[in-house]
């Protein structure tokens, strides 16, 4: 990448986020609960000062820290591919000739050229928010594959200014999904907000199966894992009955069983140029009917995490994937 295209790039992204807010401008409240964030944490400022985004971050996979960084380019995420890729056991090999990559692990094969944005994993091709690029002999490529090809979680911790890659442990035979973007795709543009363009604001179907035994409530949380957003969360509805077996499209605003939407729905809108924003619907089989709700609803999810983990007997989840051009 020249600095000429970075410098462009930068200047691209300032006027994006001078005329984009991409959520609620808001800051964590301060409360004693449990579920109280111990770091203050502001969105609207990170959305202001994204250039701070700008700069190295550190990895790890599967609990082990890596000694390669990954980079930000105008807030897109970029990892060393081969570092992060053999440490997740795979292999990875480079083709001089046709100056592209190939990737074999447990389950997936993966392959990219130089320059392409596109990637191609197991057959099937994904958009990236970013072309493969090589850096002092290293290959930079998307974030986004560690989910798509490696089939990780991924977590953000701003406070160590960590990207965490690790294995997802799930109650057995316990599954949830939504019907409205595959798993890893793009989430469809109706479902952000309506401030985006298309955007409707219409909160997403979600289904689930096979809850464990014990279960006596669900929890339903949709955040955005992105540095910006910082896990900001979107929705997020508790004490959902157990008989229940999902929720349909629109649910938001119109529950009348007992269910507490915590969070009202609040669709994805991403500053536009910051590239993919993860964005994580997770479902919990909690061990009471009615869990017993902080005063002040949260705003990022390490601050609701808490409360869902002392009552949970299982977990499952579907990521997909929104940007804004």
């Amino acid at each position: 990448m020249t600095k000429a295209k970075l410098i462009t790039g930068k200047l691209t992204m300032i006027l994006g986020l001078l005329f984009t807010v991409s959520m609620p401008i808001t800051a964590a409240a301060e409360d004693n609960s449990p579920t109280s964030s111990t770091a203050p944490k502001d969105v609207a400022s990170n959305v202001a000062s994204y250039s701070k985004w700008n700069t190295p971050f550190n990895l790890t996979v599967n609990g082990k820290k890596i000694e390669a960084k990954g980079e930000m380019v105008n807030t897109r995420m970029l990892i060393p591919l081969r570092a992060v890729f053999e440490a997740a056991g795979a292999i990875v090999k480079w083709d001089a000739a046709k100056q592209s990559w190939f990737a074999e692990g447990e389950g997936f094969t993966a392959s990219q050229k130089l320059g392409e944005s596109q990637v191609n994993v197991n057959g099937v091709r994904y958009e990236l928010d970013h072309e493969v690029v090589l850096e002092n002999g290293s290959v930079m490529v998307s974030s986004r594959l560690i989910e798509v090809a490696l089939g990780l979680e991924l977590r953000w911790d701003s406070a160590n200014r960590m990207l965490n890659a690790s294995s997802v442990s799930t109650a057995s035979g316990f599954q949830a999904w939504s019907d409205a973007f595959a798993a890893y795709g793009n989430i469809p543009v109706k479902y952000a907000h309506d401030g985006m363009p298309s955007g409707q604001n219409i909160s997403l179907p979600v289904s689930w199966k096979n809850t464990p035994e014990g279960t006596k409530s669900i929890a339903v949380v949709m955040y955005d894992v992105h540095p910006i957003a910082d896990n900001f969360i979107h929705w997020s509805v508790l004490n959902i009955p157990v008989t229940a077996q999902g929720l349909t499209v629109g649910a938001s605003g119109h529950f009348s069983d007992g269910s507490v939407e915590l969070n009202s729905y609040y669709g994805a809108e991403p500053p536009r140029y910051s590239g993919d924003h993860l964005y994580r619907l997770a479902v919990y089989a909690i061990d009471t009917d009615k869990l017993e709700l902080p005063a002040i609803a949260p705003v990022f999810f390490e601050q609701l995490e808490p409360l869902l983990l002392a009552h949970s007997l299982g977990y499952s989840k579907q990521d997909g994937f929104v940007h804004q051009n």
